[in-house]
């Protein structure tokens, strides 16, 4: 359908968000969430769109009709903001229990530091306040998104379903692009990291005291090799960051999952044999990823047409030798039911596969 001679069109400029780690991403959502800066953007905020739009959409009048419904709190002076808001709702929205005044700490924050995303939520959910889609829908037109979460955004909230939807409402549900996908992928490992340190902590008081330093370094060294294997992910695209963050999450649940299962005698046992094939084909594998040409002129140190350079692997490959070197002193202090060479095994076949994605 075109639009008619007298219906306003509005165009926008494209506004790209690229960091390169999770925690760069978080960073960035307390910039995107907050109205803070020297003016303020338009409402609704379209500088995201990077696409026309019209006046007459029904986001659009949704976004209008509650303009007048919030008086804006003024913003915390820089340098006097001490919470992030994001980080509280959501450690909030996992707690089993929640009291009316931690919520409240939580609007308070987001508040003062201007997180739309946060208050959105709040009041989409009712968590401290009341139920209020209108202020909701406020704030979700703050945000800077694309035109696609937008419209899906406003568009639920605006609707039935939204009341009768027993679910939480969440930022995340609505997200169209690489660049929001980043940022979501970011606060779903954070929260996924919350829990698994609570496992690990958990699992090192039973630990007998001899085994407890050793578990400590294991952890440490395990960390190391997470964070550093992201720089394995190529991060072209907006959509990068995130695929390197949900890759670091899932070694980070890897190294549980093989914790839990050398600790109960559940990983297959392996020989002598097999481990010196095992390193063998690893061997093989890390030279076969070095080996592969640029594809890119301006960038010869790179991995074919990737933003992975060689010694980007290298440096993940000494990291992923220090996380296995820690597995054989936990092992050995720790007195597990299963043999250091089924353990290693069970490493060589992870980091096989994890170079074979290269």
């Amino acid at each position: 359908m075109g639009l008619e001679p007298d219906e306003p069109v509005m165009r926008c400029r494209i506004r790209i968000l690229r960091p390169s780690l999770s925690a760069a991403v978080l960073a960035s959502l307390a910039l995107w969430t907050s109205t803070a800066g020297a003016a303020d953007p338009a409402y609704p905020n379209t500088e995201g769109f990077g696409v026309p739009f019209s006046t007459n959409e029904a986001w659009y009048r949704h976004c209008m009709r509650v303009e007048g419904h919030v008086v804006p709190r003024p913003l915390a002076p820089p340098g006097q903001l001490r919470c992030d808001a994001t980080a509280l709702y959501y450690q909030k929205r996992d707690q089993a229990r929640n009291s009316a005044a931690e919520w409240r700490e939580v609007r308070s924050c987001a508040e003062a530091s201007g997180d739309n995303a946060v208050l959105m939520m709040l009041y989409a959910n009712g968590y401290g306040v009341a139920r209020d889609t209108g202020r909701a829908i406020y704030h979700a037109c703050r945000l800077d998104t694309a035109k696609a979460e937008m419209e899906a955004r406003v568009g639920y909230l605006a609707s039935p379903a939204a009341a009768a939807d027993r679910q939480p409402f969440d930022l995340c549900d609505h997200i169209t692009s690489g660049r929001m996908g980043s940022v979501c992928a970011a606060i779903g490992e954070s929260r996924a990291d919350r829990v698994r340190a609570t496992r690990l902590d958990r699992f090192a008081a039973r630990l007998p005291a001899e085994a407890r330093g050793p578990f400590a370094r294991l952890r440490q060294a395990a960390a190391a090799f997470a964070k550093q294997s992201a720089a394995e992910v190529d991060l072209s695209g907006t959509g990068g960051p995130g695929f390197a963050t949900r890759h670091a999450g899932r070694r980070d649940q890897e190294f549980i999952d093989t914790l839990l299962n050398a600790a109960s005698g559940k990983l297959p046992r392996a020989s002598a044999a097999q481990l010196m094939q095992l390193d063998q084909t690893l061997n093989t594998q890390y030279q076969a990823v070095l080996a592969l040409p640029s594809e890119n002129d301006n960038h010869p140190e790179r991995i074919r047409y990737s933003t992975v350079t060689r010694e980007d692997v290298r440096n993940t490959e000494r990291a992923w030798l220090i996380y296995r070197g820690a597995w054989d002193a936990f092992a050995a202090a720790a007195r597990l039911p299963t043999d250091a060479v089924s353990i290693k095994a069970v490493l060589l076949r992870q980091r096989i596969a994890q170079l074979k994605r290269l």
